[in-house]
């Protein structure tokens, strides 16, 4: 029979074990039950959407409680509902929606009380709902006002008269924009003449038919049109047709300008919102919040392919010049 002495020597020993055990225990499952769950999905792939990405994960990157999770539902509704459904039944702690499509599928979760869910680069919030009140939902727009960018064009090709406008009618940010731009552009003299996509497979006839009847094109914030700009950069320039865009990345593949906000900083934006919910403001207090600072980005290449001259106050104004020595 085991004496007093022995039984308290292996009692000492299980203590001691148990205690190494916790001081060794894997670093890896401490960060695990540290960790705060964000979970991306981006509507679709192009520099635009990834850039804004980057910057959430560069806002957040710093603070190593945060675990990322990024996903593309390639444009698709159903995709995207089937990604957000997941993240509402694992551990994600907030679900952000880069692009209108995966923000209109995961909202009835949210409005459920399922996510909180945080949007970003969504240039039509009010598409998803009429109010975000006790919505479970915030997030960050890439809305800037149409008419300054068309006066833009309009002092860079005084002689516009014509543009034209390619975007996915099933895109609703996009219907959104046309219809917003038809009193802009008739204040200003300006005919649109318009090309309803549904895929990217309907881009090629699209820009080939339109590029008879313009004076210039413009792309903005349609996700399908941006992902085939190389095409309509190409087809324009053989008919020394401007392409102007709103989203800045696109002037140094070819745009002629841009006059946009920064996604990335967007991103960061979103980033900092999300801190904000992990630090404990209630993500119903955190209103909805669009581009601190829009940016000015110039082709000259792109203005000589077409045989167009930018006037220098423009050049000398501009964040970013491509294509030349910025003249001042």
């Amino acid at each position: 029979m085991m004496n007093r002495k022995g039984v308290l020597a292996i009692g000492g020993g299980i203590a001691l074990l148990i205690g190494i055990m916790f001081f060794f225990k894997n670093p890896d499952e401490s960060d695990q039950i540290k960790r705060f769950k964000v979970t991306v999905c981006k509507v679709i792939e192009h520099e635009a959407i990834n850039a804004v990405a980057e910057g959430i994960r560069d806002e957040l990157s710093p603070d190593s409680e945060f675990e990322l999770e990024t996903s593309t539902c390639q444009g698709n509704q159903g995709v995207a509902s089937q990604i957000a459904s997941k993240a509402a039944n694992d551990d994600t702690k907030i679900f952000v929606t880069i692009g209108t499509t995966p923000t209109q599928a995961a909202f009835k979760l949210a409005m459920e009380g399922k996510l909180n869910l945080v949007f970003s680069s969504v240039t039509n919030p009010g598409d998803i709902a009429a109010s975000f009140e006790s919505s479970n939902t915030t997030g960050v727009s890439n809305f800037i006002p149409l008419k300054p960018q068309i006066e833009l064009f309009k002092r860079i090709q005084p002689n516009l008269k014509r543009l034209g406008i390619i975007y996915n009618s099933s895109e609703s940010n996009s219907v959104a924009i046309v219809d917003a731009l038809r009193p802009i552009l008739q204040e200003m003299g300006i005919t649109m003449v318009v090309r309803c996509i549904q895929k990217s497979s309907d881009l090629p006839q699209a820009v080939n038919s339109v590029v008879n009847e313009i004076d210039a094109i413009f792309i903005s914030n349609d996700n399908t049109a941006l992902a085939g700009i190389p095409f309509i950069i190409k087809i324009c320039n053989r008919r020394k047709i401007p392409v102007y865009v709103s989203d800045t990345d696109q002037v140094e593949k070819g745009c002629l300008a841009a006059l946009g906000p920064n996604q990335f900083d967007i991103g960061r934006q979103t980033g900092a919102m999300i801190k904000k919910i992990k630090n404990g403001t209630d993500i119903n207090d955190i209103k909805i919040e669009y581009p601190k600072a829009n940016e000015l980005f110039i082709n000259l290449e792109a203005a000589r392919t077409v045989g167009i001259t930018i006037p220098s106050d423009i050049i000398s104004n501009a964040d970013k010049v491509f294509g030349g020595d910025r003249k001042k």
